[in-house]
């Protein structure tokens, strides 16, 4: 008797628990979506593409709910029925099926299409290379986005050229500046190097040094090789020599992301290096490494250190 009531008193709290459990935040976008939530349809899709809000990855429902949000007028599920053909989630990949809803959404003025044709003619086999092309539709997309890819990609390609695309430092150094003012800190050795070019080595180290200061690995390296002479930067004049410095970034850059020439560096200015110096470097670099490395960088420069194989 005693064993009934327990098992009575067990089946009813799962019944009130399953009651009163918080429903999955993928369930209330399908059931807004169905009711013609146009938002909520792309939410629900995105949540069986990306696996979120409590949902399991499922392409083809992800694909489902895509084509329902962009019939009823969704610029980004446009983008993203895109992507799935590009990438090949429902089959094999079909980049013409892809360039064609990024094209529908990039004449509707959606910027992030404009900037996958871009890399469509840059990189894709439908459209076949073509500088002018991807050069046009990243300098639309850099004109509506409130984000730095378009600019940094349009920069580059001013900057290197390319195929009967010629380069133009000038335009270059435009784009590279508006990438940075978006947020994209790792064009800062480029705008550094433009700099150098000139002959405004004063600009140039203050490039590198913004750079630097907002994150960015390149700029750091480039920043501590000057500092320290080493390497292709033992002839620069715009960087007087300082090991402290030199140091201090390359500590800093090492506990950031792991790469064993880091290391090797460190080792070379350490023996160039008094004990104390070494101390001041490791002191300057303690505020900037709460600033500018995370738990998950410490995380994952001790996995990769420890793992180095994995990361060829």
């Amino acid at each position: 008797m005693r064993f009934k009531r327990v098992y009575l008193l067990c089946a009813f709290l799962f019944l009130v628990s399953g009651v009163f459990a918080e429903e999955a935040e993928y369930l209330k976008w399908i059931k807004q979506g169905r009711k013609g939530n146009v938002e909520k349809q792309y939410l629900a899709g995105l949540a069986y593409y990306k696996g979120i809000g409590g949902a399991q990855k499922d392409y083809k429902k992800a694909y489902k709910w895509f084509e329902f949000a962009a019939r009823n007028g969704s610029l980004a599920a446009y983008v993203s029925l895109g992507d799935m053909h590009f990438f090949g989630y429902l089959s094999s990949a079909d980049e013409k099926k892809a360039f064609n809803w990024y094209l529908k959404a990039a004449k509707k003025g959606n910027a992030e299409a404009m900037e996958k044709i871009g890399d469509m003619y840059l990189h894709s086999r439908f459209l076949g290379q073509n500088y002018f092309e991807a050069a046009k539709w990243y300098k639309r997309a850099a004109g509506k986005s409130v984000s730095p890819g378009a600019s940094s990609k349009l920069a580059r390609l001013y900057y290197l050229g390319g195929k009967h695309f010629n380069r133009d430092e000038k335009k270059a150094l435009k784009y590279f500046l508006r990438a940075f003012e978006l947020g994209d800190y790792n064009v800062a050795h480029y705008i550094s190097g433009i700099y150098e070019d000139k002959g405004d080595y004063e600009k140039a180290a203050q490039w590198l040094v913004k750079g630097a200061e907002n994150g960015s690995p390149i700029a750091m390296y480039y920043l501590a090789k000057a500092y320290g002479g080493l390497r292709e930067y033992s002839e620069k004049s715009f960087i007087k020599l300082d090991y402290v410095q030199a140091y201090k970034w390359l500590y800093i850059l090492a506990k950031k992301e792991y790469q064993p020439r880091y290391e090797k560096d460190l080792s070379i200015l350490t023996r160039k290096m008094e004990k104390s110096e070494v101390r001041k470097a490791k002191k300057l670099a303690a505020p900037l490494l709460q600033k500018l490395v995370s738990e998950e960088d410490l995380k994952w420069s001790k996995y990769s250190k420890k793992h180095p194989s994995e990361m060829k």
